[in-house]
C-alpha cells in the first residue's frame, strides 16, 4: 500500500525528499503530495481522503482536529521537535516598526482559512494582548507578499528561513518573529486510517526517522548543495535552519505540550474549547 502523504515545498520536507530520490524508503512506499498551500489545505485534503498523512505544524493541526470534529482527524506523531520561528512581515514603507505596532487589530493577509498563517495571527493576539485582527485570504506565499505590498492586508506570518529570500529581494520587511513553546510539526491522519493500518504507520514513522538521521549526518556539503537545488534556499539559509532545527527522534508525542497547544488556541478564540489529550492524539 502507498501512503499519500502531505507536505509542504520548504527545507523541513528536504530528509523526505532526499530519501525519496535515494531509494530511502524501500520497506514503505511513499508518494509525496507537496501542498503549497500549507497546514489548512493539508487539513482540507485529510477530510476529503486525498490524503492518508499530513505533516502539519501543530497548531494548526490541533485546530483542524478541534474545528473538523465529524472527521476524526488525529495527531499521531511529532516531525520536527524545535519551536518553528514564525516571521512577521510587513510592506517596505510601512509605518509599522515594532510587533506591538499591530496590536489596534490589524488585517493579516492568511493563506487560507485554519491555516498556521491565520492561527498564529491569532495566537500572537493574544499573546501579546492585542485587538482582535482582521484576515483576509490570499493563497500561497505570493499571493501574501503582494497583499500587503498592495496595502490590502497590514501583515502576515510566514516561517522564518522561507522568508528570508523575500526580505534579501526587498519585497517586505521583517518586523519581528512569534516563537510558540511547541513541536514545530507533527504527523496528522484519520481515525480509521491510524486504527487500520497501525502496523504500516508504524513502518512510516521507523522509515522518517531513519530518512532524518542520514540526512542530518551527511556531509554539510552535500546537504547544502541538495536544500539549495531542489528548494531553492541559498546556502547561508540553510546553514541557519540547520544550527537551530531539531527532528524528532522516536516521533513521540509529548502530552503536556499537546495539553498547551489546546489551551493557547482556546485563549486566543482558535477552538471553542480545550480538547482533552486523547480526543487530539492517537498512537499506531
Amino acid at each position: 500500500m502507498t501512503i499519500r502523504v502531505g507536505c509542504v515545498p520548504e527545507h523541513f520536507s528536504a530528509p523526505l525528499l532526499y530519501a525519496l530520490d535515494h531509494g530511502g524508503f524501500k520497506d514503505c512506499e511513499i508518494e509525496l503530495v507537496i501542498c503549497k498551500f500549507g497546514t489548512g489545505d493539508m487539513v482540507k485534503r485529510l477530510v476529503a481522503g486525498e490524503l492518508d498523512v499530513a505533516i502539519c505544524v501543530t497548531e494548526g493541526l490541533i485546530a483542524g482536529i478541534a474545528n473538523n470534529k465529524d472527521a476524526d482527524l488525529r495527531l499521531f506523531g511529532t516531525y520536527v521537535e524545535s519551536a518553528l520561528p514564525w516571521a512577521v512581515s510587513v510592506a517596505q514603507d510601512s509605518k509599522f516598526s515594532t510587533l506591538d505596532d499591530l496590536a489596534f487589530g490589524a488585517i493579516f493577509g492568511i493563506s487560507r482559512i485554519g491555516s498556521g498563517s491565520e492561527v498564529m495571527a491569532r495566537y500572537a493576539s493574544s499573546a501579546y494582548e492585542w485587538k482582535a485582527p482582521r484576515f483576509e485570504v490570499l493563497g500561497d506565499i505570493d499571493g501574501l507578499v503582494r497583499g500587503v505590498q498592495e496595502k490590502r492586508v497590514d501583515a502576515f506570518l510566514w516561517e522564518r528561513t522561507t522568508m528570508q529570500r523575500h526580505y534579501d529581494r526587498n519585497e517586505v520587511r521583517y518586523l519581528g518573529t512569534v516563537r510558540p513553546p511547541w513541536p514545530a510539526f507533527s504527523f496528522g491522519a484519520r481515525e480509521h486510517f491510524i486504527r487500520e493500518n497501525s502496523q504500516l504507520l508504524c513502518k512510516f514513522r521507523e522509515a522518517v526517522s531513519c530518512a532524518v538521521q542520514k540526512f542530518m549526518e551527511m556531509e554539510e556539503k552535500q546537504r547544502l548543495t541538495f536544500v539549495c537545488e531542489k528548494l531553492g534556499y541559498s546556502q547561508e539559509d540553510v546553514r541557519n535552519w540547520a544550527a537551530y532545527v531539531c527532528f524528532s527522534k522516536d516521533m513521540a508525542v509529548d502530552q503536556k505540550r499537546v495539553e498547551r497547544v489546546s489551551a493557547a488556541l482556546h485563549r486566543a478564540g482558535v477552538v471553542a474549547e480545550k480538547l482533552a489529550f486523547e480526543d487530539v492524539v492517537m498512537t499506531p
